[in-house]
């Protein structure tokens, strides 16, 4: 990525206010379950009922088949699932624009961009913005 094109995504990000991050740098909750790790941003940002909140928390864990994580704790899952969740737990903040850095960190796959972009279209996000971030050798892994 070009230094012209890496200042227009950030300022494209600076512009949402927003912004979601799913990183290796910032880890899960480890006292927390994989619902409760997700639910935080809903929980403590809006004023939504937690019905509300847990029904579309268990409608996305069902569309990324890791329903059965629901109560376990960030140790007891393994690294792709502990994407999932953290990519998760970032999409729940509503109005922003969701930052991936560094991916191919975080997935025990190949370094392959195809699974994440799947895994963003069966979660259907309505137009919502997801920028990645990553070192300029993996450039062709996109």
């Amino acid at each position: 990525m070009s230094e012209a094109e890496l200042k227009a995504r950030s300022e494209a990000i600076r512009a949402e206010q927003r912004v979601g991050f799913v990183s290796p740098d910032i880890p899960l909750l480890s006292n927390l379950s994989v619902y409760d790790n997700i639910s935080l941003v809903p929980r403590y940002l809006t004023t939504e009922k937690d019905e509300t909140i847990r029904a579309e928390i268990e409608k996305m864990l069902a569309l990324l088949e890791i329903s059965d994580s629901i109560n376990k704790k960030t140790f007891q899952i393994d690294s792709d699932t502990v994407f999932k969740v953290k990519l998760l737990r970032a999409l729940m903040l509503k109005d922003s624009v969701t930052v991936i850095d560094r991916p191919f960190v975080m997935l025990s796959t190949a370094a392959d961009i195809k699974p994440i972009v799947k895994m963003l279209d069966t979660l259907e996000l309505d137009g919502k913005k997801v920028v990645f971030f990553d070192f300029e050798w993996n450039k062709s892994k996109y």
